[in-house]
């Protein structure tokens, strides 16, 4: 843990408001990779020769790169796996034509002209609306590597073009590359090995940009970041909904996006296209792809579980199928002092429909100029390396008791069939378990990347409630500094088992004036300042309105929960049994209860599974103990040390209220007899909404859609029949009810 330091990151906000946006935006710019004045003569030689590829996929050889729109549409149209879903669905007239209007709809049409208008229309609203974006320098340093470009400030002479090769050589040297001698690499991590002599850079590299999704500025951000520091620009995956923008959605498209359904899993040639469409991007590694590996915004401003594991699929299938010899993933987390949408988020949690994305939407939410955003820090994990990550992964399976692993399995090109017609071939075993563990892998090292606002603090502070909030709660900014301390300061020793790369973005000095300001600047629309200066939430007494603002509080909360969820269920544990103490084998029982419960509400360092025995239970029950929260009374039998009561309830609190939220759901009347989940979560809804209570947090957070969602999840997760009664058995025993006026109310 550190506090931010703005010396460590690019503000390129201040760099624009120092310079003119139009003439940054005509800025001069060129692809890095395939410009034809930056190709060597060897290399154009190689690309010249029109020699058949031998490609499941595309087999077409061009002489030109990066391929244009239409060339990519016609790759796709030819390709043998879209020919053979046509002559599957040859009983239904106009397949082709079909496929051809998908195509057009889906595609993108990427070109500079377009890129530098947004560039320069995104500069005025950026200048506008936040105060500063940081951009963490190193991680573009290491992308300019992987493109075998100069770094930013730095002297290292790095050849200005990479080699590109033809694919009919891609065998011979893939085979070279993957013998080479890992020593002939620089064992220094610090010092980044060139590209060019990296056995995974023969071929130019293939880069997934992996963005956390919080907000409709994610899908703007990289490319404007891309051009900022010319970088190739990515292509974006973006929701259909977008069509609707007008002039909008078609300069998004020819700034790199293409847009898919929502849903397409039962529409076999939609499918296959789709699966061509982002194979040929891969496989030909025109340019880099950007997509949202929870699938949608984030509402709750955590991560979505369970990830959407389909176009990473897809990707994938390129590597495993030896059409590429490696594939790099970059998690990306876009962290916001405040979200843009946030108040639409809160009431859509609450059951009010999602306006439609429309012209006469994206007019209205011009006013939007007219407020401050405060910060967004962008920061970039670590790449992952899919060679590296497969072949380990392979060998930890192949070092396991009773491992079927099959060391020469895939080595030969599987069949041209659709993953959709043959789904059960399409992954062995190992390959779907590499799938699960790496999608999980991603969004783990997304949060890891968090950055903890004042906002997240506050919301602490006045949440800090077992069930009640009261209706005049007020809080001072002595109170919002010791909580502070006490949430991330205090215990960073623990939290960095989770994660030593989140920082806390506070007021440089500890400056309480500034803080204030802050947070009555930025958060206008949520705090006001009391007669003794202290903060107080701006209640209206509309039932609904005051639950989308406690909604709101709960959302900019929920930002850091994954940094403290497993030590705290220890305390929290302890802490519902304060009147008693317990024993290490129950609250062993508890703990693993608590992960498994909210395996959809938090992300772990790994996802849970059955029998799983955590490695870390006895060193946080020891930090606990030695930090005096938990009195070890004697062998075997612990209890809350009540001295530090205050301290404890406002760690738990947060997690404390997710499962009373879940207790309340599971007692619904028994209506799982529907198997649309979607239906499921609207009829829950519509029942606890009729009961819903402003003032009651377990009330608001029980009414939230996707609370609902991952509670019924956890149901499917347990696979057992009486899963219901065992989990709702569970939590009566550990919450008991608080009082009968109170139980009544709930």
């Amino acid at each position: 843990m550190s506090i931010f330091n703005s010396i460590e990151y690019d503000d390129i906000i201040y760099r624009h408001r120092q310079s003119s946006d139009l003439l940054w935006s005509l800025k001069t710019w060129h692809h890095p990779l395939f410009d034809n004045k930056e190709q060597s003569i060897k290399s154009k030689q190689l690309i010249n020769k029109n020699t058949q590829i031998l490609s499941i996929i595309t087999p077409v050889h061009y002489k030109i790169l990066p391929r244009n729109s239409e060339q990519i549409k016609s790759d796709v149209l030819n390709s043998l796996a879209l020919k053979y879903t046509i002559e599957t669905l040859n009983n239904e007239t106009n397949t082709y034509e079909q496929a051809k209007t998908i195509i057009q709809e889906m595609s993108h049409r990427l070109n500079l002209r377009s890129a530098r208008f947004l560039a320069f229309i995104f500069a005025k609203i950026f200048n506008q609306v936040y105060e500063n974006i940081y951009i963490e320098r190193n991680s573009i340093d290491y992308i300019y590597h992987l493109y075998c470009l100069k770094p930013i400030n730095s002297s290292t002479t790095i050849p200005s073009s990479p080699i590109t090769i033809s694919s009919t050589l891609f065998a011979i040297l893939n085979t070279f590359s993957r013998s080479s001698s890992s020593s002939s690499i620089n064992s220094d991590r610090n010092l980044l090995p060139s590209p060019l002599i990296t056995k995974h850079y023969i071929t130019s590299p293939r880069i997934i940009y992996l963005p956390t999704h919080r907000s409709y500025m994610d899908f703007i951000i990289l490319t404007y970041l891309c051009f900022e520091y010319n970088i190739p620009l990515p292509c974006i995956a973006a929701a259909q909904d977008f069509l609707g923008l007008g002039l909008l959605s078609n300069l998004l498209r020819h700034c790199g996006a293409f847009f898919i359904r929502r849903s397409f899993r039962t529409d076999l040639l939609y499918w296959t296209i789709f699966d061509e469409y982002v194979k040929t991007h891969v496989i030909h590694g025109d340019y880099p792809l950007e997509f949202f590996i929870e699938g949608a915004r984030s509402r709750t401003l955590k991560t979505l579980l369970p990830v959407r594991q389909g176009m990473l699929k897809s990707c994938l299938e390129c590597y495993f199928h030896r059409q590429i010899d490696n594939l790099i993933l970059i998690p990306i987390s876009i962290n916001y002092e405040k979200v843009l949408e946030d108040n639409l988020h809160a009431n859509e949690l609450l059951g009010i429909p999602k306006p439609k994305e429309s012209k006469s939407g994206l007019f209205k939410s011009i006013q939007i100029l007219k407020k401050s955003f405060g910060t967004m820090i962008v920061k970039f994990s670590q790449p992952i390396h899919i060679h590296d990550a497969y072949e380990l992964f392979k060998k930890r399976q192949e070092n396991k008791p009773n491992s079927r692993c099959d060391t020469f399995d895939r080595c030969i090109p599987r069949g041209i069939q659709p993953r959709s017609i043959c789904q059960q071939d399409g992954f062995n075993e190992l390959e779907q378990n590499f799938l699960n563990e790496l999608s999980y892998r991603i969004v783990n090292e997304q949060q890891c990347l968090t950055i903890i606002y004042p906002i997240t603090v506050t919301a602490f502070s006045f949440l800090n409630s077992s069930v009640v909030m009261p209706k005049n709660r007020s809080i001072s900014m002595e109170q919002l500094f010791i909580d502070k301390n006490t949430l991330f300061i205090e215990n960073t020793s623990v939290i960095e088992d989770f994660s030593t790369h989140y920082q806390i973005f506070w007021p440089s000095n500890d400056d309480k004036n500034n803080l204030k300001q802050r947070l009555l600047s930025i958060y206008s629309d949520v705090f006001e300042l009391t007669g003794n200066n202290h903060l107080k939430l701006k209640m209206t007494g509309d039932r609904l309105v005051d639950a989308a603002l406690i909604m709101k509080m709960i959302m900019y909360r929920n930002t850091c929960l994954h940094l403290l969820a497993k030590p705290v269920y220890i305390l929290l544990a302890c802490q519902v049994n304060s009147q008693s103490s317990i024993s290490y084998k129950q609250l062993k029982t508890y703990y693993n209860f608590f992960i498994h419960l909210f395996a959809y509400e938090f992300v772990y360092d790994q996802f849970p599974v059955d029998n799983i025995d955590d490695k870390y239970f006895n060193k946080y029950l020891t930090y606990w103990i030695k930090k005096n929260y938990i009195l070890h009374i004697n062998n075997s039998t612990y209890e809350i040390n009540k001295n530090f009561l205050e301290q404890i309830l406002l760690i738990t609190s947060p997690f404390e209220q997710y499962a009373r939220a879940y207790l309340l759901i599971y007692e619904q009347e028994n209506i799982l007899t529907e198997n649309n989940l979607s239906i499921l979560i609207k009829i829950y809804q519509k029942n606890l909404l009729t009961k819903l209570d402003s003032q009651n947090i377990i009330s608001i957070l029980a009414s939230s859609s996707n609370v609902i969602s991952n509670a019924l999840r956890t149901l499917n997760l347990s696979n057992t029949s009486t899963a219901l009664s065992q989990l709702r058995y569970m939590l009566t025993k550990i919450f008991q009810p608080i009082s009968i006026h109170l139980r009544a109310k709930l």
